[in-house]
């Protein structure tokens, strides 16, 4: 289960949301740069972020938590958030998606006992953050 909470650190507004279709994607925010020294050296620079760290997660929910998600996330876009992700760790950052993308790959369909089907969407999810 997700737990978005924002703005950090007085939390007001928390959203859960079902865990990431494919888990999650991490990679690290530091970039790379080679220089050419006139005399033929190379010169290799790395500049960090501190800890920061990119994550990006995919998920499918049903419309009324899409609809939720989106009211969250045009609320909260731009505060500082507080992420607790599928596997128990916590996390502070900004979203960075520009824009936020909902799509419909499955539109609604009969009920199916036990289970209701609804409009599935899907939506891509990438932040920027520190883990706590």
């Amino acid at each position: 289960m997700f737990t978005l909470a924002a703005p950090y650190p007085l939390l007001q507004t928390t959203t859960l949301l079902p865990n990431p279709q494919f888990s999650d994607q991490e990679g690290l925010t530091a970039t790379v740069t080679r220089k050419l020294a006139m005399d033929g050296t190379r010169y290799t620079y790395v500049k960090r972020k501190g800890d920061r760290r990119k994550l990006k997660w995919t998920f499918r929910l049903m419309r009324n938590k899409g609809l939720e998600l989106r009211a969250f996330l045009f609320a909260y876009f731009a505060s500082p958030m507080r992420i607790v992700d599928h596997n128990g760790r916590v996390w502070v950052g900004n979203f960075t998606n520009n824009p936020f993308e909902f799509d419909t790959p499955q539109k609604a369909g009969p009920a199916i006992s036990p289970m209701p089907r609804g409009e599935a969407q899907m939506i891509e999810l990438e932040f920027e953050g520190v883990e706590q």
